[in-house]
């Protein structure tokens, strides 16, 4: 197939939307969708490149097989002995032994699926996977297994137009199967071939049903495609189901492009476009783990943007001069690179590298630590999280014996995970001080508490979440408590607080009390404070989550000149507040961090919160 400008012009429009989005997020809401792209045009130059030899009877599946890995492996394995050699040095024991895991299911193209099974709520966020890319690649070389073996057996079958009808039709099955997925499981269509392959098939139509345009035709064409594709990129958002019907839109987009046939187009066919578009796997294999240690280690100033955007492209560019183009051709070396990384990551999970986790550095003890930690049973955090019993494949519901009290009246505690973690401390304190004080909690993971809002996804945390306000208002209802406790980990002011004040006090609820958002660090507070702020009681850190701060200006807001409910405020409690920066924050409770993770409290911290904020307010209600 003749070189087309026009496919390397629409790499680089996808590759830098994908860069400017998991860099900073509000400059391109949409910019994911340039993964959809590159989705696209593979199956376009699958459905090319099998079509043409077979054409020819030149085709042979192992020699596609072998094209494949040529062009994907190398510089996907440089990458990975880069990681390897970095992290010895550079990161914790914890997080080496989850990069040497990645490496192995990137390696051998199943990524997609650990990361599905990663997906959990307190699972690593995806700023602390630094091969969470790669499962994009998996996708596609999933498709490069099938898609070569289903064309044969087609062709065999079929003439060529019932064999483009078959691909057509394969195209329709699998985006019903998208829309049917991501409306009940999001991850799973997220991350899985199935409910992805349309996408790729699209592109295949594009080749086994060209149109034949006139030149203004071909323009419209053009214009229109790009068009689709950056319309996609700023008004879709991670909030749109994905890849639900919006993803046509891009995906519509690119094939119109491979469809217009422009190699004279002033959109795709500049200069930095093509030059891009050259580097553009490699720039996608080399951004995603700058991304991840941009967020976790550096300070973000436009200056460490333009930087970091910049080695992107500088790696993408080295990557693809002395490695895509050298060294794929040499066989012996891409079996060294790829067995020697197999082999060490192995061997790294077997064990056999004890002399670093048995170095004397404190740091990967105190990581460990909080990585394992195991909350007391009194927390009752599981039992009374309707997300987590879906999680564990049980009909959804909580424990009611253990969770809501049988007694009338008492304290009612209703919200998120972050709300589970101050139940210890809320328990503890009413044994100690209102021994005769019912408790009631009702929670669920990411779930604001609210009586008029609805999600309405599918995931569990959709399901729990529905489940739980439900449950909450019928409890509350049932117990008619005196006191309800209510928060949630930040975004407050997206919902009504206000109107659900209103309506617990209808329920009879003598006093309600707003608790503010506890501090939070990314990736986690033991992390941050091992890695730069080790032995002090005090921290004032570049990765504290500013976004609390306009969340906690809300609701000193709408707390202000009013009696109805009681705010805490948390972070100011904890906190002193420096203007332009992050605010410096309590982080120890004794020898215990306050969190155990990004922001759920420690039982002792749980305890220590309640004592310092709660407590006077409760003992007075």
């Amino acid at each position: 197939m003749k070189f087309r400008l026009d496919i390397n012009g629409l790499r680089a429009i996808a590759v830098i939307a994908v860069v400017v989005f998991h860099f900073n997020e509000a400059w391109m809401p949409g910019g994911f969708a340039g993964v959809d792209v590159f989705f696209v045009i593979s199956g376009f130059l699958m459905a090319s490149i099998i079509s043409t030899k077979l054409d020819k009877d030149q085709f042979s599946l192992f020699g596609f097989y072998l094209s494949r890995i040529k062009r994907i492996v190398p510089a996907l394995a440089v990458l990975c002995l880069a990681l390897l050699i970095f992290g010895w040095y550079g990161v914790l024991d914890a997080v080496y032994h989850q990069i040497s895991r990645h490496i192995m299911s990137s390696l051998v193209f199943f990524s997609n699926m650990t990361y599905l099974g990663e997906s959990g709520y307190f699972e690593a966020s995806a700023h602390e996977k630094w091969l969470l890319h790669t499962w994009s690649l998996a996708v596609e070389f999933q498709f490069y297994i099938i898609f070569p073996i289903v064309l044969l057996i087609l062709r065999k079958l079929f003439s060529a137009r019932l064999v483009g009808l078959m691909v057509l039709l394969g195209t329709l099955l699998s985006f019903a199967v998208g829309l049917f997925v991501t409306a009940r499981w999001p991850d799973k269509a997220y991350f899985l071939l199935p409910t992805r392959a349309w996408e790729l098939l699209i592109g295949s139509l594009a080749y086994f049903y060209p149109w034949q345009l006139t030149s203004v035709q071909k323009k419209v064409s053009d214009y229109l495609g790009v068009a689709l594709i950056i319309g996609s990129y700023a008004f879709i958002s991670k909030d749109t189901p994905w890849p639900g019907h919006m993803a046509i839109i891009p995906s519509l987009g690119a094939f119109l492009i491979l469809q217009a046939q422009r190699n004279d187009s002033v959109l795709t066919n500049n200069y930095l476009f093509q030059k891009l578009g050259a580097w553009s796997y490699s720039i996608y294999l080399w951004h995603w783990p700058l991304v991840v240690y941009f967020y976790a280690d550096v300070e973000k100033t436009p200056l460490a943007y333009a930087f970091f955007i910049g080695l992107c492209v500088l790696l993408g560019w080295g990557s693809y001069q002395f490695i895509e183009r050298k060294i794929k051709d040499s066989h012996a070396l891409i079996l060294f690179i790829v067995t020697f990384a197999a082999a060490y990551c192995v061997a790294q999970q077997s064990g056999h590298f004890e002399s670093r986790a048995k170095s004397q550095d404190p740091r990967n003890e105190i990581v460990n630590t909080y990585n394992n930690y195991i909350m007391d049973p009194e927390f009752y955090f599981d039992s009374c999280n309707a997300t987590f019993t879906l999680d564990k494949g049980k009909p959804i519901g909580i424990d009611e014996k253990k969770c809501i009290s049988a007694e009338k009246g008492g304290l009612f505690l209703w919200g998120d995970s972050h709300m589970g973690a101050l139940s210890y401390g809320l328990r503890h304190f009413l044994k100690e001080n209102m021994p005769d004080m019912p408790f009631s909690q009702v929670a669920a993971s990411g779930c604001h508490p609210t009586f008029t809002i609805r999600r309405e996804g599918q995931k569990n945390a959709d399901l729990g979440c529905n489940y739980s306000n439900d449950k909450a208002k019928e409890a509350i209802q049932q117990v008619q408590p005196e006191i309800v406790v209510i928060g949630a980990r930040k975004d407050h002011e997206q919902y009504d607080w206000v109107d659900t004040v209103k309506t617990l006090k209808s329920f009879g609820v003598k006093k309600v009390i707003i608790a503010g958002p506890l501090p939070q660090w990314s990736p986690s507070l033991p992390q941050v404070y091992v890695m730069r702020h080790m032995g002090e009681e005090v921290m004032q850190d570049r990765n504290f989550d500013m976004s609390l701060l306009k969340t906690n200006a809300y609701l000193n807001k709408i707390s202000e000149d009013q009696d109805e409910f009681v705010f805490i405020d948390i972070i100011n409690g904890l906190c002193s507040l420096n203007e332009g920066q992050a605010p410096s924050c309590k982080v120890k409770v004794g020898d215990t961090l306050l969190a155990f993770d990004y922001g759920h409290l420690t039982t002792d911290a749980s305890v220590y919160v309640v004592n310092q904020f709660f407590g006077h307010v409760l003992l007075d209600y």
